[in-house]
């Protein structure tokens, strides 16, 4: 018998705590709060993955009121990897990731989303020293984008540059993405870029 996917509190404070927490009107803590996430008592130990997911149904409808679903969700996966960065684990994880670099941090992904719940398989396939193919099992939300947001801030914030993550063979619950990026540039690249002479380098949701 499976045991039931379970998601950790950490991950539910990443996000409707530290992410969004000032942007979230008295109707969306309310609505939230029927969904069964009370931001005003202490969290719970865990949600059931169909209650994050309601959690994230709430979050994009109210926050990203009119935006497309797609590029709604991929702004949660970003505003939640910065947010969980900042978590006590999070941290640890960053300054293990900035050293070693966004492909050896990739190779590690399981130990992160697995700190998060109880249910998450990552597989692998290298395709060169800036891009690879991962497997999700489950990608936590509706939209595969969601994970896509979270997998590309977590490269850029491990030193990727440029980064694309394409979800594909979404089938409702596990998916493939596609990530490549570029190496860090150099000192001088970096002052043309802030000057405003090189592209933007985050993608567009």
């Amino acid at each position: 018998m499976n045991p039931e996917k379970l998601v950790f509190a950490q991950t539910v404070d990443a996000l409707f705590v530290r992410a969004l927490e000032n942007r979230l009107t008295p109707a969306c803590v309310e609505h939230l709060k029927r969904a069964g996430l009370d931001l005003d008592a202490k969290l719970e130990r865990t949600y059931t993955l169909e209650q994050w997911r309601e959690f994230l149904r709430i979050a994009a409808g109210h926050v990203y009121g009119g935006v497309p679903a797609e590029a709604a969700y991929y702004s949660l996966g970003e505003r939640f990897m910065d947010a969980y960065f900042g978590t006590f684990f999070g941290r640890a994880l960053l300054g293990v990731g900035k050293l070693a670099g966004p492909r050896r941090m990739l190779l590690r992904a399981d130990l992160g989303f697995r700190a998060g719940n109880n249910f998450s398989e990552v597989k692998i396939v290298e395709r060169s020293a800036t891009s690879l193919e991962l497997w999700m099992n489950d990608v936590l939300a509706d939209q595969p984008t969601f994970a896509a947001g979270l997998l590309a801030r977590a490269v850029a914030l491990c030193g990727g540059w440029r980064v694309v993550a394409l979800p594909e063979e979404f089938d409702g619950t596990a998916a493939t993405f596609h990530l490549r990026w570029s190496e860090a540039p150099s000192e001088g690249a970096l002052s043309a870029t802030e000057d405003g002479s090189a592209g933007d380098a985050r993608p567009q949701a």
